[in-house]
Order: structure tokens, then C-alpha cells, then sequence
């Protein structure tokens, strides 16, 4: 299957797609600001139509589903663009968290729909392989008390789906294997790297870093 994951497939510099994924609350957001502002080219959790981060109070409800899918092959053409002119791209969140959203539920039906949509967006090219995941670790009680804005509407509210995310993302490729073997071996092909979000964000920075490093 044709996936794009490298640059030589989008132009001549070598480059890596560097994905943060992992709890709420664990530091995600605040690493890739802190990037943005060292001049690194990072994309948002969701962006709009020319890139820019969307404030987190005007994202999609938990309800609009297609806004969220959409939010994702629109972030992967935005990071193509972007590898066509830097070595190191950092991304807050893509596709994945569409599959840890429905595991997170405990909605089977809604898993195996996702993994066959990821999976027809690989193919495609609508959506990208990264060359490295960054995981964040983190308690979802202490992701609850970190995230005082959090709304009883979205399931990550709650402490059972938090529990259910974070079994997700210590082996997404499990997760996802009974519903897409293949799209599980793609996942388990991608470096990944685990941090905690318990550890001071200088200490991840640090890391974060080290990933986009070559």
C-alpha cells in the first residue's frame, strides 16, 4: 500500500512528521506553543482553512462528527505543504485521536468504522503516516483536574472513558487490530516514543525535540 511517511515522496530534503498524541491535559498544547514560538512549524490541534490553531473554546462539538474527521485530512495536506519546505514538522494530535475517541467510548461498531476510514485515508493520501508518535502518559484523574473547562457533554469528562483513552494510547495498534490488522501494522511501523505528562513540560520539551531530531 502507497502511504506518503518520507519526504522522498514529497520532495528532495529529508524530514520527519512528528505527531504529539496522548491524555488531555498531559502538556500537548503548551509544548507545540512553545515550539510555534521558537519559529518551529507546528499545526495545531485543529486548524482552520490556512493553518491557524483553532481556540480550543471554538472547536467542533463532541457531536459534529464530520467537522472532526475533516479536521484531520485538512491538517494532513496542511503538514504535506509544510514538509515540502521543513526538515521537521510537529503536529498536535491527527487521525489517531479519531481512533482513540471511539475506543475511549467503548463503541466497537464506531472503532471498526474509523479504522476502515484511516485506513482508505492512507491508501489515498488524504491522510499522512508520521514518521514518529510522541505519546503523553498522564492519570486521568490528574487529566480531569487539569482541564477545569471540560464539559460533562464530552466523554473524556468522565474518569471510565479517560481510563479506556489511556489503555488506548499504551498500544494503539492493539487497540485497533481485531477491526484492521493492516492498519495495525502501519501504527506498530511508526516510531513511537512515551512520555509522561507528570514530568515537568520542560523536561518533555526536551524530549519533543529530541524526536524531531533526525
Amino acid at each position: 500500500m502507497k502511504t506518503i511517511s518520507h519526504c522522498s515522496e514529497i520532495g528532495t530534503q529529508a524530514c520527519r512528521l512528528v505527531v504529539l498524541e496522548g491524555m488531555p491535559g498531559a502538556g500537548k498544547t503548551t509544548i507545540v506553543e512553545k515550539l510555534a514560538a521558537h519559529g518551529c512549524p507546528v499545526l495545531g490541534e485543529y486548524t482552520t482553512g490556512v493553518g491557524a490553531t483553532v481556540a480550543l473554546q471554538d472547536h467542533p462539538g463532541v457531536d459534529h462528527d464530520d467537522a472532526h474527521q475533516a479536521n484531520w485530512t485538512r491538517k494532513a495536506a496542511q503538514a504535506r505543504h509544510l514538509l515540502a519546505a521543513h526538515p521537521a514538522v510537529i503536529c498536535d494530535r491527527d487521525w489517531l485521536s479519531a481512533l482513540a475517541y471511539a475506543y475511549s467510548t467503548g463503541d466497537t461498531a464506531l472503532l471498526q468504522r474509523r479504522a476502515i476510514w484511516a485506513l482508505e485515508g492512507l491508501k489515498d493520501q488524504r491522510l499522512l503516516l508520521p514518521e514518529v508518535y510522541v505519546v503523553f502518559d498522564l492519570d486521568p484523574v490528574v487529566s480531569l483536574d487539569r482541564r477545569p473547562q471540560a464539559t460533562n457533554g464530552h466523554p473524556w469528562s468522565h474518569l471510565h472513558p479517560l481510563h479506556l483513552l489511556r489503555v488506548f494510547y499504551r498500544d494503539p495498534a492493539r487497540a485497533v487490530a481485531a477491526h484492521s490488522p493492516v492498519l495495525a501494522e502501519l501504527i506498530r511501523s511508526r516510531q513511537r516514543r512515551h512520555l509522561s505528562g507528570h514530568d515537568p513540560r520542560s523536561v518533555n520539551l526536551v524530549a519533543v525535540r529530541a524526536a524531531v531530531a533526525p
